[in-house]
């Protein structure tokens, strides 16, 4: 198992490289509803966890601590962790879009 906790940021990245060119380009293209709305919901999604994760440190760090029990035990992404994953949602969109428009054969 500590094979995949070394490459576990480079598959989410990954994938979510690919989720994204799929909803962006849908929505850019005007394929349909579904690519503007998935991907207003998928960034909003993320404001909505990013927003509970940080009422929920605030509320374990003043309040509860028995929830700061809890929020010691969460995986926490380290900076070097979330850069891994950006760059390879950035190298799989980025190929997946020259693959797809012809810049590689």
């Amino acid at each position: 198992m500590r094979i995949f906790n070394h490459t576990k940021p480079i598959v989410m990245g990954g994938l979510m490289g690919l989720m994204m060119m799929w909803m962006l380009h849908s929505a850019l293209t005007g394929d349909g509803t579904l690519g503007a709305g998935a991907l207003i919901a998928f960034v909003a999604a993320h404001v909505v966890f990013a927003a509970v994760v940080i009422g929920g440190a605030l509320f374990a760090a003043r309040l509860s601590p028995r929830a700061r029990q809890f929020m010691d035990r969460l995986h926490r992404p380290s900076l070097r962790h979330i850069g891994v994953m950006m760059a390879a949602a950035l190298s799989v969109a980025g190929l997946v879009h020259l693959v797809v428009h012809g810049g590689i054969a």
